[in-house]
């Protein structure tokens, strides 16, 4: 079944059909029986066949038929309905080819019959649009009826005719787009190859490479070029007339309209550069040749007058060639647009330049052909330059307008030109605008006004759009009346849109670029982007084709522009040239083209100040060389002036006044006027730099060279921050209108936008930023070394730049902080103090700035940051110093904590504040305690070593004690911060250690905690030779108590750092410092301190000795608490060889307190730690028996093995052996040294008792450590200094105070008290010691008994007059005073006694003769006794003898000891005698008791001869033997005491001593038994007695006689009483001996005795007399004769008479 459209198309038909019979039915039978036919035909073809429009077609000829006839009836009715019902069936596409002729010649008849013209044309538009199968001539007879109907009188017809005419056109070229799309490309290409091997020729017939449609158009447009040429078409016949105006506008539309098809068919190219083309030039010839200034034309010239019409669809057919065709026809349009500039020369007509204008405004929107014209003429080496003539023709045309007066006579060809309205003829200002006085406070009309040629600016034209006015006027025959205005309106418009089109060009090739302004919410983008300044690297013809169209341009463009803004009068329109201006130099400066840039930055910037202030600072040469070559005129001076003033009266107002800025070259204040459009330029010229600052370049040198002018002359001052404010204290001379008052801050806030909006410029583009800034701001420094006011513009914002750009300090920050700090250095109060204002402000910044990574993770940018702050150290300036200083404290108080890497340069920069006044060293100090007390922990363990230096400087500077003093205690608290976090410390250095270098540049082999801790030993060692006293007692306290606090973090090997580095250096400095101060006992002056000081520190002198004293005690205690740990050491023998060289060395000193304080600090070395290093056991118990060498030779190798490379002989304990043999060398030296005997002349030298008191007390801890190897020889030196030390006296004025000390030895001085304990250590490890150690026992008793004999003795110090203290001579005037020995003899003895006690078996003790030492030592005060300086001496020694004799006597008896005591015998008998029988009687004052006492002594004596000699005779020598039994003798007899008074006769003769003697003596006498030897002890003490007997009878006799009656004294009586009875008692026992028992002498003294007995008969005493007659009765028996024994031989010697019982 046939559809819906079949089915309309059937009725309509039938309907048409029916109608057409029903009209025709009378008249035109033909018609009705045709068309009863056709319906007959259509019922059947709409019954059988579904697609009912092509069935019809296939039988047209019958369905065709009655409407044909109808139409040739030229029935009106019948044509009317016949063609409705061929448009219709055309309308369905039912017509085939042959119906489509048909039904041309059917309306061909029409046409010529003039019926129904409209209907006719609208059945031709239907036909050629719907069917498509009319082609060729048909087409073109059809094309032809629209042609001729376009020409008919009745005005509708020709309009309708045209209007068909043009879409019949249009349609022919559709159907030829239609049918390229139809086909395939790739076989039409290979057609098009193949079939048009050369050009098509003009004619009727087509090339044969064309399809049907596109064989149509090619005809069509080929006799459309015929008519407007005025030659006979090929194609289309028929026509009989054309008119030029209309072909020109069919050709133009139809190469608007299908561009496409011309080049996609060579045919049709060549129809365009064959046919158009040369059509084209040809109608320009009469345009070109014109010139309006010619003579009156004549009628023969007429016709070359260029025709409006004409002209105007020239242009327009010109721009479509150009604008579609370009690429195409190159040389063609390269003639086109020479052409069309030569439209612009001042000599063409107003309307045909403006024309122009309008043609080329129209091609400057489009920048792609812009970019074709500059590829394809400009770009060729041979080409004309026609893209630099277009634009060099729009500024032409600019300038000419202003610079020629207007013409007045219309152009030729087409009708007046003046009289339009609103022209004035003198191009002079309107006086009144719409009724109102134009000054009078209206807005002036938009306008340009340059030298009193006044243009008004008629429209603003939108960017990019080109809408020409006088291009449209197609239904115009005459030209126009040009508005005054026009033209420079649309050049001006055309001018903006060229820079436009140029900046699109420029930028679709450059890369697309981030912006770098601020958002226009005030806010900055999330994440900044940096705009690149650097010339874009492009490919070659990319930066040829950039270059080329900026380079063509910018003479020209800047020309104009230039003149515009001079002359602008008008907001809007300045707000647009001011926006080209920058478009162009934006351009300019990404291509690198730094000439023009920084041409139009110049212009911009002149147009920011008054002219004649502009030309003064802005003049630059390049611009003027520039304008001169492309013919712009510039202003004078002179010129400049009255344009500006009257600019001024014509609406640009003056909105502020003020003085001009001071430069180098003028310091004149001259006045300064800035109008609306200076301020609005400086809004301009602040866009531009806020928005092309990458591109600047050294343009910012002029930018803000004249924003510095404008800042200045608004009275705009910095503020925090490098901000600018306005200050009306600060520009007095400034007068500014309410509008530029309110517009201040804004300004201002621009100026802070664009300097905020460089954080955005690459690196580049920020240098030439800051060098711009320096650049200004080193003239502002010239003023100001001129004396004149400087601007602080630059460094302000220098600040302000630096501030925002804290991202990537690295690149700005050294040229920003270079320049700032040179400005901070100089003379000028103001500028210095921004200078360092800024640094400080940007170093704050920075540091607070947050980084990525955190800047305390890098270490780099943190040096950058704090480079500047430390280059101020250099200043010398104090304001500079304080600013600098304060900038620190801040930095510590707000970002201490992320300081990081940043602490060596904060550090220093307080250190170097040291060496200024007192005022920068209190602030810098006050920086460093906060940094000790609450930034060490967030500080790098790194940085702990210049931390400890710099407090170590504040220690050093001499201006303020305390603080000197309150950075030790800082070093203090840095100790303790080790010790706490030594983990944390250890760990963080080890991490980023680098080996230090030794001085002598080998690696040092200490770690990084280690080399902390040595830092901190060092620098508190620096302070301990400070020059003030204070300091150095502090440092020394702090120095040794941080090492004995923590030295247990040291490494073993780094203690002989410390020791070689630190300790020795420090004692060698102390030392030196010492030595060289002076000696003499000037008083401190009181200049530097109004401290009090002590007599006892009150010269250098003591003051160094104090440090000295804690240097050297701080040294041992370092030893001793760290012993174990040095002893590990290679070098610790030679350590301790050193300081034991030091502690030898003070001891020695001159000063008494260093010289105790030396020794004090020995002693501690020794008693410090006797626990062994080597192996844990004590060095005194150690012994030795095979090495007895001298410890004094051990030390050689010590003393001379300075290199510490000791070899080790026989192991550590050999090692051991020689340090402390070396200690033992070091007390031996002190004690020779100081005791050295003065000599006669020279001035003593007497050491203290308490120095030797103390070097005595060393020498038992010493002795624990040698004692194993301690031998005979060092015993002589030890008895050496101890005897001489003991021999030293004391100053008489010191004499007073020496306090004994306590207990039993109350009596001893301090000195003799640790002599004897010394003695009596040695002596006990003698005792325990092996044998060879005994042996020096008999040294021992040597030494003691040597101080024994100081009692009777004082020893003598050299040549020294010295008195005693208790002697005859105490009362001496001298000055110096012996000691009283004898307590110390005494206790001397008593050791010796005790001694002997124990040693008197000893073998060597025997041999060398020691009770014989001990006896004749003895012996001294035993015969001194009364006369001995103590009374308590002789007494200690008479029990000390005996004590000594209980024990040494049975050894003496030994038969195999008798010749070690041969000569003992002689001394006791010798001191037995002295003591008993002393020369020294007793003092009268001697009381009977103490006589009593004193008389018990001797008779112990004579006990000890009883019972401990005489009982051993046999084994004594018998001189010994008689020798006591004379003593007893002696004793025996009273009389040997004379002089004695009578009332104490009895005490003192000793009768109780004298019994004893005298019984003793009896005893022995009349001793009988094996226990009596003959010869022996018994025949000795008779003859004694018995001889003693005789002496004391013949005594009395003569005493007797010689008293007469006078009787003798009771003593006398009572002596001779008791010998009677003795003799009676011998007498008695010798009876009872045998007679071979009993020596032939005695009996002899016996009977010789018996006389004397006779003589006394005559004594009248009772008790005489009764003893007298006992013993003469014995004397019977001896009066016989005596008598042999039985068997005697001749020689027996006869015996007595017996005895009666």
């Amino acid at each position: 079944m046939m559809g819906d459209l079949g089915k309309k198309l059937v009725d309509g038909l039938l309907a048409d059909l029916r109608n057409l019979s029903a009209e025709a039915k009378k008249k035109y039978p033909v018609v009705r029986q045709a068309a009863e036919g056709s319906v007959l035909k259509i019922r059947t073809i709409s019954a059988k066949e579904e697609d009912t429009a092509a069935a019809i077609s296939e039988a047209n000829l019958e369905v065709l038929q009655p409407l044909v006839l109808g139409c040739d009836s030229r029935c009106p009715k019948l044509v009317q309905i016949s063609l409705t019902s061929i448009q219709r069936l055309v309308s369905h596409r039912a017509v085939s080819e042959s119906g489509a002729e048909q039904i041309v010649a059917v309306l061909w008849g029409l046409m010529e019959a003039g019926m129904e013209e409209l209907k006719v044309l609208q059945t031709i538009l239907v036909l050629i649009t719907m069917s498509g199968n009319l082609h060729h001539d048909p087409l073109a007879k059809a094309i032809v009826v629209c042609f001729r109907l376009h020409f008919s009188k009745d005005s509708s017809v020709a309009n309708t005719a045209a209007a068909t005419v043009q879409q019949v056109v249009s349609v022919v070229f559709e159907r030829l787009v239609v049918e390229d799309g139809d086909e395939d490309p790739n076989t039409v290409n290979s057609e098009v190859k193949d079939k048009t091997t050369s050009s098509p020729r003009p004619g009727k017939k087509p090339p044969v490479s064309l399809g049907p449609c596109a064989a149509d158009a090619y005809l069509l447009f080929q006799d459309l070029c015929q008519l407007v040429n005025t030659d006979s078409p090929y194609w289309l016949v028929g026509m009989t007339e054309m008119t030029r105006t209309f072909g020109l506008e069919l050709v133009e539309n139809i190469l608007t309209q299908f561009s496409p098809v011309f080049f996609r068919h060579p045919e049709f190219s060549f129809l365009l550069k064959e046919r158009v083309c040369p059509l084209v030039i040809k109608l320009f010839s009469p345009n070109i040749k014109f010139q309006q200034s010619a003579a009156a034309p004549s009628a023969a010239t007429t016709a070359e007058k260029p025709y409006f019409p004409i002209s105007m669809r020239l242009l327009r057919l010109v721009y479509a060639l150009i604008s579609n065709y370009y690429t195409l026809l190159m040389t063609e349009c390269e003639i086109f647009l020479s052409l069309l500039v030569k439209f612009l020369d001042a000599d063409k007509p107003s309307w045909q330049r403006v024309l122009a204008v309008e043609v080329l405004h129209k091609i400057c929107v489009q920048p792609n052909m812009l970019r074709c014209f500059c590829q394809s003429y400009d770009m060729k080496q041979h080409s004309t330059k026609v893209f630099r003539d277009l634009n060099a023709a729009v500024g032409s045309y600019i300038q000419t307008l202003f610079l020629l007066a207007p013409s007045s006579s219309a152009g030729s060809g087409g009708g007046s030109q003046s009289g339009s309205q609103g022209t004035s003829s003198d191009s002079t200002p309107p006086a009144v605008l719409g009724g109102l006085p134009v000054s009078g406070g209206t807005t002036p009309p938009p306008a340009f006004e340059y030298r009193g040629m006044w243009i008004p600016l008629l429209f603003h034209a939108s960017a990019g759009v080109a809408k020409p006015t006088f291009l449209e006027m197609l239904d115009k025959t005459d030209p126009p009346a040009i508005p005054e205005g026009y033209g420079l309106s649309v050049a001006f418009a055309c001018l903006l849109d060229c820079v436009r089109s140029i900046s699109t060009i420029i930028s679709s090739i450059l890369p697309p670029q981030p912006g770098g302004r601020m958002q226009k919410n005030g806010k900055s983008r999330s994440k900044q982007v940096v705009i690149p300044s650097s010339p874009l690297q492009l490919d070659t013809a990319d930066q040829q084709l950039c270059e080329t169209l900026a380079t063509s341009s910018w003479t020209s463009v800047l020309a104009a522009l230039s003149l515009l803004l001079d002359s602008s009068m008008d907001e809007s329109a300045t707000q647009s040239i001011l926006l080209a201006i920058q478009t162009f130099a934006s351009i300019c400066g990404q291509l690198g083209l730094n000439v023009p840039r920084d041409a139009f930055v110049t212009t911009l910037c002149k147009a920011c100040l008054p002219p004649h202030y502009a030309l003064t600072i802005l003049n630059t040469p390049g611009l003027a060389a520039v304008s001169k070559e492309r013919g712009l005129t510039r202003m004078s001076s002179k010129d400049a002036s009255s344009q500006h003033v009257h600019n001024s009266a014509m609406g640009d107002q003056v909105v502020a006044v003020g003085t001009s800025l001071p430069t180098t070259s003028s310091s004149s204040s001259a006045q300064v006027m800035l109008t609306v459009k200076n301020i609005q330029c400086m809004r301009s010229l602040l866009d531009m730099a806020h928005c092309h600052g990458p591109i600047l370049g050294t343009a910012w040198h002029l930018v803000l060279t004249t924003l510095q002018h404008l800042v200045w002359v608004l009275g705009l001052k910095p503020a925090a921050g490098g901000s600018l404010k306005a200050s009306t204290t600060d520009a007095p001379n400034a007068v500014l209108t309410t509008t530029v008052l309110t517009d201040l801050p804004v300004l201002s806030n621009m100026l802070s936008r664009l300097f905020e909006s460089s954080q955005y410029l690459d690196e580049v583009a920020i240098h030439h930023l800051i060098d711009a800034l320096s650049k200004l701001s080193q003239e502002s420094m010239g003023a100001a070394l001129a004396n004149r006011e400087p601007s602080l513009f630059p460094v302000a914002k220098l600040l302000e730049t630096g501030l925002v750009n804290l991202n990537r300090a690295e690149i700005l920050w050294r040229p920003v902080t270079a320049h700032l700090l040179e400005v901070s250095q100089h003379s000028h109060g103001q500028l210095r103090d921004w200078g360092a204002e800024a640094i400080t402000q940007l170093v704050k910044a920075a540091l607070a700035h947050d980084y990525e990574p955190p800047l305390k993770d890098n270490k780099k940018l943190q040096g950058l940051l704090l480079t500047p702050l430390q280059e101020l150290c250099q200043s010398s300036h104090v304001d500079v110093r304080q600013k600098q200083l304060d900038c620190v404290l801040q930095v510590l108080q707000n970002n201490g904590d992320n300081l990081g890497h940043a602490w060596p340069v904060i550090l220093e920069v307080l250190g170097a504040a040291t060496d200024q006044g007192e005022a920068l060293i209190r602030t810098a100090f006050q920086s460093l305690q906060l940094v000790v007390t609450d930034f060490l922990p967030a500080m790098p363990s790194v940085c702990l070593q210049v931390c400890i230096t710099v407090a170590t400087r504040f220690g050093l500077q001499k201006r303020e004690l305390n603080i000197s003093l309150t950075s030790i205690g800082l070093l203090w608290n840095i100790s303790d911060f080790l010790y706490q976090n030594k983990e944390k410390i250890r760990v963080d250095l080890e991490q980023d250690y680098e080996q230090p270098s030794t001085t002598t540049g080998e690696k040092s082999l200490l770690g990084p905690s280690d080399s902390l801790w040595m830092c901190l030993y060092s620098r508190l060692a620096d302070l301990c030779v400070d020059s003030r006293p204070a300091v150095r007692k502090s440092a020394c306290q702090t120095l040794f108590s941080t090492i004995q606090a923590h030295g247990t973090q040291l490494e073993a090997t780094t203690w002989e750092t410390v020791l070689w580095q630190v300790l020795f250096p420090l004692l060698d400095r102390v030392k030196a410092a010492t030595g060289q101060v002076e000696k003499e006992e000037d008083k401190l002056s009181s200049s530097n301190t109004n401290i009090l000081i002590h007599h006892s520190r009150d010269t250098a002198e003591k003051q160094w000795a104090e440090t000295r004293v804690l240097t050297l005690a701080g040294v041992a205690r370092v030893f001793c608490h760290r012993r174990h740990a040095l002893a590990q050491l290679d070098g610790y023998p030679r350590a301790w060889a050193l300081l034991l060289e030091h502690v030898e060395s003070a001891a020695l000193s001159p000063s008494s307190e260093v010289s105790v304080a030396a020794l004090h600090s020995f002693q501690e070395l020794l008693v410090g730690d006797r626990t062994s290093v080597g192996n844990g056991t004590s060095m005194g118990d150690r012994t030795s028996v095979g090495d007895q060498t001298s410890v004094g030779d051990q030390v050689s190798d010590l003393v001379t093995n300075t290199d510490g490379q000791e070899q080790a002989v026989q192991g550590d304990a050999d090692d051991q052996d020689r340090l402390w043999s070396n200690a033992w060398r070091v007390w031996y030296g002190i004690g020779t040294s100081c005791t050295v005997l003065p000599r006669p002349g020279e001035a003593p030298i007497v050491p203290s008792q308490q120095f030797l008191a103390t070097l005595v007390q060393i020498f038992p801890p010493l002795f624990n450590h040698i004692s194993h190897r301690f031998v005979a020889s060092d015993l002589d030196k030890f008895a050496k200094v101890v005897q001489t030390a003991v021999s030293v006296p004391v100053h008489a004025d010191a004499s007073p105070f020496l306090i004994p000390l306590g207990g039993l030895d109350s009596n001893l001085s301090p000195l003799q008290d640790s002599v004897l304990r010394a003695v009596e250590g040695l002596q006990k490890a003698i005792s325990v010691g092996p044998e060879l150690m005994q042996a020096m026992y008999p040294a021992v008793f040597d030494l003691l008994l040597t101080f024994v004999q100081y009692s009777c003795q004082p020893p003598k110090y050299g040549s020294l007059e010295t008195r005693s203290t208790n002697g005859p001579d105490r009362n001496l005037q001298v000055q110096w005073v012996t000691l009283n020995y004898s307590p110390f003899s005494e206790k001397s003895l008593v050791v010796v006694v005790d001694l002997y006690k124990k040693t008197a078996c000893h073998k060597v003790v025997i041999q060398d003769s020691v009770l014989e030492k001990i006896i004749k030592v003895v012996r001294l005060p035993l015969g001194l006794k009364y006369a001995c300086p103590s009374s308590s001496m002789w007494k200690l020694a008479a029990q000390s003898l005996l004590q000594v004799l209980e024990v040494g006597l049975p050894v003496a008896r030994q038969p195999t000891n008798a010749p070690a005591f041969s000569a003992m015998w002689t001394q006791l008998g010798l001191a037995l005698d002295d003591f008993l029988f002393s020369k020294h009687p007793a003092p009268p004052t001697l009381s009977v008791e103490q006589h009593q006492k004193d008389e018990a002594i001797d008779v112990q004596m004579v006990e000890l001869m009883r019972q401990d000699i005489l009982p051993h005779a046999d084994n004594i020598p018998t001189e010994f033997t008689r020798k006591i039994i004379s003593l007893l003798n002696k004793g025996s007899i009273h009389s040997t005491t004379f002089g004695i008074p009578e009332g104490d006769m009895l005490v003192r003769l000793r009768e109780n001593f004298s019994r004893v003697c005298f019984q003793t003596l009896l005893e022995y006498s009349l001793a009988t038994g094996e226990n009596s030897a003959d010869g022996g002890i018994t025949k000795l003490a008779l003859t004694a007695f018995l001889q003693r007997a005789q002496d004391v009878l013949v005594k009395y006799t003569q005493d007797e006689r010689l008293s007469g009656k006078l009787p003798l004294p009771r003593h006398r009586m009572t002596e001779v009483t008791f010998v009677l009875r003795a003799v009676t008692t011998l007498l008695t026992s010798l009876k009872v001996t045998a007679a071979d028992r009993v020596d032939a002498e005695v009996w002899t003294q016996a009977i010789q005795l018996f006389p004397a007995l006779v003589e006394c008969v005559t004594s009248t005493s009772p008790q005489l007399s009764e003893a007298l007659r006992e013993t003469l009765h014995l004397y019977a028996d001896l009066l016989a004769a005596p008598q042999r024994p039985p068997g005697a031989g001749a020689g027996t010697p006869a015996r007595g008479p017996e005895p009666k019982e």
